[in-house]
């Protein structure tokens, strides 16, 4: 059970949602599924307020409009159901980003195994019968009287925007309460009294003093003590969200029963004298002040029986209001590739890996690599491309990606989020990672979900080589000094036999090749009428085929 209400704990306040206020409707009306932005309500000098997934349990609202136009950290799948008990509220049933799916892949599954663990804990204790009886009693009598899901409430900003409110509401002890002590005393305490005891002592005595004292916050801050401890061991030590609920437990600011919203910043509790807070004299006496100075995540209540520094959330305004903003043609996402990435033919090259689905909208080709050919007479070695999907296609999820582009304005370059989370088996050979990391250590998979360790030695990155007079473009062995891979970038990682070689330029399915077609600087490639093969070697008397002429493809039928 504690560990249960621990879950619960970290579950419920570790998430990155959207918000809403008081103004609701009678009924509130359900957002489409789809992908949204979620920016925050407060405006800010710097322009820090769409939220930007950066981890697995790591977000922040702490990126620019124009950031967010290409950062696919942004981009939330957003899934929500009306509630059922509470027509004014959505029960959020999917909030998913860069690969994390916090309500189901999180939440939800976290509660089935804790719910398990309970189940086989209850059966050691108690045994088969009794302790099936006494699981099926607690889900019924308890964790059937919490509210465990994640829910969004309409509101309207100062200034007439619709916006969200996003909570949760920590589970109350007075359930627990009231299950000890029916299973404790009177005629069911002589059958399961002596069980239920020893299986809470063996948890914690503290918690079985709080329980022998029928007191529900007692009880809680028990609980928050084993919590606490918890995330000290867990391997979200250390994160943001972690260093946030540590601090809300250590101020003793969590309390059981009690529904927190998220905001954009932080609150300040400020002490005046020993006058508790009086609403005719906020500032001569303690109260709670808002702090915007960062683009982070913080938690508030709304407890007006609060005698000391009053209800937190009127304090914080419209920075615990969340604005959802559709991704479409006009709030879109799209690419930005390097100016230096550019070929002979005027097109520029990037790569993409995201965890969504995307139609493609701008002028943009998406191409994969089928594998690696041997070198040639000339020395080089190329990845075979393979035509993937252009304007109006749809690009799979998760899915990496060589993208061939006309600009690098990304407005040109749109992407449209569309569909599920679901990827397709291919031959890819390009890998990617949702979050930048550590080369050494690091573990991805190819589209036939082959798993590779990745290494400085069998890594091949997407670059350009300017010190070859042609330019190919293609993937490249690291430098030994470059320790990361960024996120949501495409690379080649090779077998030992392939890893011989440093470099792969691109070759694509009609024979033509970046070593020819991006070529800047060749003399051989801008002299008049002289004919080249696609390995870039002179043709005197060019017959039937396809050659490079002043730097442009000609077919010769």
């Amino acid at each position: 059970m504690v560990k249960h209400l621990h879950s619960v704990l970290t579950l419920v306040l570790g998430f990155f949602s959207v918000a809403a206020s008081a103004q609701a409707p009678a009924t509130v009306t359900k957002p489409d599924d789809g992908y949204y932005r979620i920016v925050n309500a407060r405006q800010r000098t710097d322009g820090k307020q769409y939220v930007y997934v950066t981890g697995k349990i790591a977000a922040q609202p702490n990126a620019t409009k124009a950031e967010a136009t290409t950062l696919p950290g942004t981009i939330i799948h957003l899934k929500t159901t009306v509630n059922g008990s509470n027509s004014e509220w959505l029960d959020v049933k999917k909030l998913r980003s860069q690969g994390v799916d916090v309500i189901n892949g999180y939440l939800n599954p976290a509660i089935e195994q804790v719910n398990e663990t309970l189940k086989n804990r209850l059966k050691a204790q108690l045994g088969q019968f009794e302790g099936t009886a006494a699981y099926y009693a607690i889900d019924a009598e308890v964790i059937g009287k919490w509210d465990l899901d994640m829910h969004m409430q309409p509101v309207t900003t100062p200034d007439g925007r619709t916006a969200y409110y996003a909570f949760a509401t920590v589970p109350s002890m007075k359930p627990v309460c009231s299950f000890y002590k029916h299973y404790t005393t009177g005629a069911l305490g002589v059958l399961f009294g002596p069980s239920v005891k020893a299986a809470v002592k063996g948890v914690s005595m503290g918690l079985f003093n709080a329980l022998e004292a029928n007191n529900p916050d007692k009880v809680w801050d028990k609980v928050l003590k084993l919590a606490l401890a918890k995330i000290e061991s867990s391997p979200y030590a250390g994160t943001d969200i972690a260093n946030v609920v540590k601090r809300y437990i250590k101020a003793d600011r969590i309390n059981q029963g009690q529904t927190y919203y998220l905001i954009s910043g932080g609150l300040k509790k400020v002490t005046v004298g020993n006058k508790a807070f009086d609403p005719a004299n906020p500032t001569g006496t303690s109260h709670n002040e808002y702090d915007g100075t960062l683009p982070k995540f913080d938690f508030v209540n709304n407890n007006s029986t609060d005698q000391w520094y009053g209800p937190e959330l009127p304090v914080t305004g419209d920075a615990a209001m969340w604005i959802l903003e559709k991704v479409d043609d006009i709030n879109y996402f799209g690419v930005k590739p390097s100016a230096n990435m550019k070929g002979r033919d005027g097109k520029y090259y990037t790569t993409l890996y995201v965890d969504f689905p995307f139609k493609i909208v701008g002028d943009v080709k998406a191409y994969t690599i089928e594998g690696v050919d041997a070198k040639n007479a000339q020395g080089y070695y190329f990845a075979k491309v393979k035509e993937l999907a252009q304007q109006g296609d749809t690009v799979p999820a998760q899915t990496a990606v060589v993208l061939e582009c006309n600009s690098t304005n990304p407005a040109d370059n749109q992407l449209l989020p569309t569909g599920d989370e679901k990827p397709k088996t291919s031959n890819n050979r390009l890998c990617g990672t949702f979050f930048g990391g550590s080369i050494n250590g690091l573990t991805v998979k190819d589209g036939a979900g082959n798993d590779y360790n990745v290494t400085h030695d069998n890594i091949r990155a997407f670059n350009i080589n300017t010190a070859d007079s042609r330019n190919p473009i293609g993937f490249y062995k690291v430098k030994s000094n470059v320790t990361n891979i960024p996120g949501n970038k495409a690379f080649l990682v090779l077998t030992n036999a392939e890893a011989q070689a440093k470099s792969f330029v691109l070759e694509f399915e009609d024979g033509g090749t970046t070593g020819i077609e991006t070529i800047e600087n060749s003399k051989r490639s801008t002299d008049d009428g002289v004919y080249y093969d696609l390995q870039g070697r002179r043709v005197e008397n060019p017959t039937r085929g396809i050659y490079i002429v002043n730097g442009k493809k000609v077919v010769i039928k």
